[in-house]
């Protein structure tokens, strides 16, 4: 198992931190699912830009498409 470290600020460790508490999981579990969430989220994207593609025969930049949906 590999070990990542990440620093934060105190802000962000106590933001952090009380999620975690609040929810009763541990930080590094949430971290986790929220870096899954964004691949997913990201992954999903790229699919329907494929999707958009093969049905109007246009390409669209994928920089463009993201920074049309503020991402």
């Amino acid at each position: 198992m590999g070990i990542i470290t990440i620093r934060l600020n105190d802000q962000e460790e106590a933001f952090f931190q009380s999620y975690a508490e609040l929810t009763g999981q541990p930080l590094s579990t949430l971290m986790k699912q929220a870096l899954t969430e964004k691949i997913e989220d990201y992954l999903d994207l790229q699919d329907g830009y494929e999707v958009l593609k093969n049905l109007t025969n246009e390409s669209a930049s994928l920089q463009n498409m993201l920074k049309e949906e503020g991402l």
